[in-house]
This record gives structure tokens, C-alpha cells and sequence, in this order.
């Protein structure tokens, strides 16, 4: 089922695509699921949202969605059902052979419409300013305008009245050039946003000597690093009100952001960062070995990751849980993926992990597993290599150069475990496999997309495949076995303290701007320490790292 909508003649703005549908009677759980995506070329598709469907032929469900049209944008966007499209004329021609006519259609789509474009409502003070006269002289209305804007465009800074002089002649050069009000406003405004004092965060300071930062400065910083956005009208406030170096109104500020939505913008830049999930993107997975696993799988897993975090943070949870839970942060469509039953809808929830199924923490995440091989095979390598990294904070060294690839068994019908011994027979691979090809055996039971599994198979083409049971028993490095993943799983938590190293030295690069430095190894230890007394409390880590010198200081 694929449904083209084109908008060819439509003008650039905000819209919302509406559509009706609903899910055939005998239509399975994994197919109940629709994608909405823009299409540039004939074979380009980019995802924009998938939506589980709930709704039937005889109560139809309607869905919207907003949606941005840009002059150069997309305008066509594209209905259909969840699947990898690669197989489509594969599955399709099985299935014709087979019926006659094709596969049998899942969703039935009633209708499609769009409502815009919308006009946008002024929301404060600043967009009424524009069409306000407010009883003033239009040269008086232009300069109170121009000055709000660039106070609020400088983070605070009020502009001199220097420059203030020469955006009003800008104005005024418009206004004589026959312009109307507002748009004789537009370049003065365009000059604002080409500035430096926009386009950088100037903090100045004397070559080796540090200075406390202004609390104008702190609020910056601050909001930067919970929002990736300028602080807003109360954060200013207190910056002007010299407030914010009262320790209690700083944390209470840093609890008010953290739990606003727009630390989203923190939880997904630091998180991917943190965990290094660009790997994700690294590869494109076998089609025919995971079906299940095609791009909206793999976007809600990526979700997951960044969903769980916020969640800890949003409860002040603590760090650990990301080790080990009874709660995963889901919708319907990884629930779906997962085997967990009784969870529908698109919005992400913590839900209770039913006894016995291996999720819950990092470990047990579809995106964590997958970034653990190429797309096809699993590679204990790799997920060993991370878990040292990421969880343990024992980041191994980089590959000697001239290592044989394992790539060169390929062929051979061999376990994972004895393609990665071969690994070992070298002499520079030793010492550093050790450490890490047991505690990724460990995961042996999720294969290449986060599946659980109790054997894997080899086939070479035109030869029989060969099925081996897997064998997840290891050890730490000079440390206790494990003899399956609940137990590797249990070994990690039990470090959390490790864990939470790491954590607090990626907070600090990511706050700072810059790489973790030796300068900074008692602040990351004060951050672990303090958190440790809150059992690991995630909001801990930030209120000791904000509350540092180090964080207030240029």
C-alpha cells in the first residue's frame, strides 16, 4: 500500500497533513503500522513519522501531522505501509506467483487532505512590537523594535547607542526608498542576525588569567548547554538581578530547565555524543536477514536511547537504571519488536519489562546491539570494545596497525567465537582482545538488529547452512565469569561507579566545549562522588558540574 500526495503549487509555509485510515480485519500486529515520509527523487524516500494504526474499515482512526513547506523543500510525501522498500518487488513477485495478484493489502487509506497555509498568531511581546503603532513616532516605534530585537538576538547585551544610530539610518535609507514600515524593518534586523555578537558567544578574558563569568555570561552558558538555545525571559531576569551566583537559585534554575521540553536539544546532543551512535548510520543492514529492522525500527530504536535518558532526568532517576532496569522507555512499534505485549501507540512511555525478557539498560537496546557488527554478523569486537568504553570506562587501545581482518574467514563455515579466536592466534591482538572478546560473548544471544537468539547459522551460497547453539559463558579480564548475558548484565551494573566516571567526564566535555583534560580529573571525581551519597541521581552530576568553578569560569 503506497500512496503519492503531491503539492506542486502550494506556497511555502506551516500545514497540516490530515489522513483517515484504518487496518483490514485480518491484517497482522507487525503490519498494522504506516509510514509518512517526503520524496525529492523517484527512488528517494525520507521518513518523517511512523504512526502504529489502532483504527479499523469500520471505525477509522485520523491521524495529522505538521508539516513545513520551503521554497526548495520536497512536495511530494508518500503513504505506506512499514517495510523495507528494497524488498518490495521481491515480496511482491513471491506473492503474485503464489496468488495471482499481489500480496493482500493490510491498511485501507479513506482519504488525505491538507489545511494551510497556517497563520501564525503573534505569541509575545516581541512579534506584536512589529504591528503595534503604540502612540509613538515611527522613527521612536522602529528604534524600540530594533533595540528589543537586538538585546534579545545579544543574549541580554543591550547594544550601544552607537550601533543602535546606525540601524535606525538603515531604516530610515528604506523608508525613503519608498519601503512600507515593516519591510524597510528587514534589513536592519538582517544586520543584527549577521553580526558577531549574534553568530558567537563572545566571553572575554586576559591571555592566563581566568575570571568568574558574568552572570549575563553563566545564563548563557547555561541555557546553551540545557537547551542549545539563548536563556530565556526569567533566566535573564535573574542574570540582571545578579542572582544566579546564589547557589540554591542556580540549582533550582538548572531543575527548571532540565524538566522544560526544550532539553530535549541536551538529551540528544550530549547522549549521541556520550555513546558515540553516529556508528548506527555506519553500515546499511541485510534486508533479508532483518526485515523487521528497516528505517522506522531503526529510528525508534535510536529513540529509545535518547528517550530512556530523558526520562532520568525528567524523575531524576538514577544513572544506574541505564545499566539495569525493570523499565524500558518504548512505544508501540518497538514493543511490537521487542515482544512485549499490551503496549500501542506513538508515544514513547516507560513500561514494565515482563519477567525473564532480556531488556532493560543500554545492553538490551536494539541501537546499542546494532552499532555491534556490520549489518550482517555480530561482532563480540565491537561490543566488547564498547562496553569497556562506554560502561566500564576502561577504554581499550587503538588496533596496532597491519592486523588481519576477520573479514578473511568469510567464507569459512565457522562459529563467531572461533572466527574471533582466530583474531587471537596474533600476537598484537592478544592483550587487548582478552579484555574485550568476552564481555561482547556476552551479547551473543541479540544478533545483528537487537534480536534475541539462541543459535546462529552459517550458509554459504549453494552449500546447506550449518546451526550452531550460542555460547554466551566469559569473563572479566583478571575478574568473575558470567555464564550468560543476565549475569554479564548484573556484573556491569554492579559498577556503577565506573560507569558514572565516564559519564561525568563526557558531561564535562560536552558543557565545556572541549576535550576532558587532566585539569579536570578532580571535578569529574567530586561529580561521581557527590552523586554516589543521591544513589547515582542523574540531575546530581549536572548540579555539581554547573555549581563548579570550572563551569563558571572563562
Amino acid at each position: 500500500m503506497k500512496t503519492p500526495h503531491a503539492v506542486k503549487s502550494i506556497e511555502p509555509g506551516d500545514y497540516v497533513l490530515r489522513f483517515r485510515v484504518g487496518a483490514l480485519k485480518n491484517a497482522p500486529a507487525g503490519r498494522r503500522f504506516i509510514e509518512l515520509g517526503s520524496r525529492i527523487a523517484q527512488d528517494e524516500f525520507g521518513l518523517l513519522q511512523t504512526f502504529q494504526i489502532s483504527g479499523t474499515m469500520e471505525a477509522p482512526q485520523i491521524i495529522e501531522f505538521p508539516v513545513s513547506l520551503t521554497a526548495q523543500g520536497p512536495r511530494t510525501f508518500v503513504l505506506r505501509e512499514k517495510r523495507d522498500v528494497k524488498l518490495d518487488q521481491e515480496l511482491y513477485e513471491e506473492t503474485r506467483k503464489a496468488t495471482g495478484f499481489g500480496p493482500p493489502a493490510a491498511l485501507w487509506i479513506d482519504w488525505v487532505e491538507w489545511e494551510g497555509p497556517l497563520k501564525r498568531t503573534p505569541t509575545d511581546r516581541r512579534a506584536s512590537l512589529v504591528t503595534a503603532a503604540a502612540g509613538r513616532p515611527e522613527p521612536e516605534h522602529a528604534r524600540a523594535i530594533l533595540t528589543d530585537f537586538a538585546t534579545r538576538a545579544f543574549r541580554g547585551q543591550t547594544p550601544s547607542p552607537a550601533y543602535l544610530d546606525k540601524l535606525a539610518r538603515l531604516f530610515a535609507q528604506r523608508r525613503q526608498a519608498g519601503e512600507t514600515f515593516e519591510a524597510a524593518l528587514r534589513t536592519p534586523l538582517a544586520a543584527i542576525l549577521a553580526s558577531p555578537g549574534f553568530l558567537y558567544l563572545a566571553e572575554q578574558s586576559e591571555p592566563g588569567k581566568a575570571r568568574r563569568l558574568t552572570d549575563l555570561e553563566l545564563a548563557t552558558r547555561l541555557s546553551y548547554f540545557l537547551w542549545s538555545a539563548p536563556p530565556d525571559d526569567r533566566l535573564l531576569h535573574l542574570a540582571h538581578e545578579k542572582k544566579l551566583a546564589d547557589p540554591k537559585i542556580l540549582a533550582s534554575e538548572v531543575d527548571r530547565l532540565v524538566t522544560d521540553p526544550r532539553s530535549q536539544e541536551f538529551v540528544v546532543g550530549f547522549v549521541h555524543q556520550w555513546l558515540g551512535l553516529d556508528r548506527l548510520d555506519f553500515f546499511q543492514f541485510d534486508t533479508k536477514q532483518f526485515r523487521e529492522f528497516d528505517e522506522s525500527t531503526k529510528a525508534a530504536s535510536r529513540r529509545e536511547v535518547y528517550e530512556s535518558y530523558a526520562h532520568l532526568l525528567r524523575t531524576n532517576g538514577s544513572l544506574t537504571h541505564l545499566l539495569k532496569s525493570d523499565e524500558v522507555v518504548i512505544n508501540g512499534l518497538l514493543a511490537s519488536y521487542y515482544g512485549i505485549a499490551g503496549v500501542t501507540g506513538d508515544n514513547f512511555r516507560a513500561v514494565k519489562v515482563p519477567a525473564g525478557l532480556p531488556r532493560g539498560g543500554l545492553t538490551g537496546m536494539a541501537a546499542i546491539l546494532a552499532m555491534g557488527g556490520n549489518g550482517e554478523r555480530t561482532s563480540p569486537v565491537e561490543r566488547g570494545a564498547w562496553i569497556l568504553r562506554k560502561l566500564l570506562h576502561e577504554p581499550p587501545p587503538p588496533a596496532p596497525p597491519n592486523v588481519p581482518q576477520l573479514n578473511r574467514l568469510e567464507s569459512k563455515p565457522l562459529t563467531t567465537r572461533e572466527r574471533v579466536a582466530a583474531h587471537q592466534e596474533q600476537p598484537q591482538c592478544t592483550q587487548c582482545h582478552r579484555k574485550m572478546d568476552p564481555l561482547g560473548f556476552g551479547l551473543e544471544n541479540f544478533d545483528a538488529a537487537g534480536k534475541w537468539r539462541t543459535t546462529e547459522t552459517f550458509q554459504k551460497k549453494g552449500q546447506p547452512a550449518k546451526t550452531w547453539p550460542i555460547e554466551p559463558a566469559g569473563a572479566f579480564y583478571k575478574g568473575p565469569a558470567f555464564k550468560d548475558y543476565f549475569q554479564l548484565r548484573d556484573l556491569i551494573a554492579d559498577r556503577g561507579d565506573k560507569f558514572g566516571r565516564g559519564h561525568a567526564e563526557a558531561l564535562i566535555e560536552y558543557g565545556l566545549g572541549r576535550p576532558f583534560g587532566f585539569l579536570d580529573e578532580d571535578l569529574a571525581a567530586t561529580m561521581v562522588r557527590q552523586a554516589a551519597t543521591q544513589d547515582f541521581a542523574l540531575r546530581a552530576f549536572l548540579h555539581t558540574l554547573i555549581l563548579s568553578p570550572t563551569f563558571q569560569t572563562k
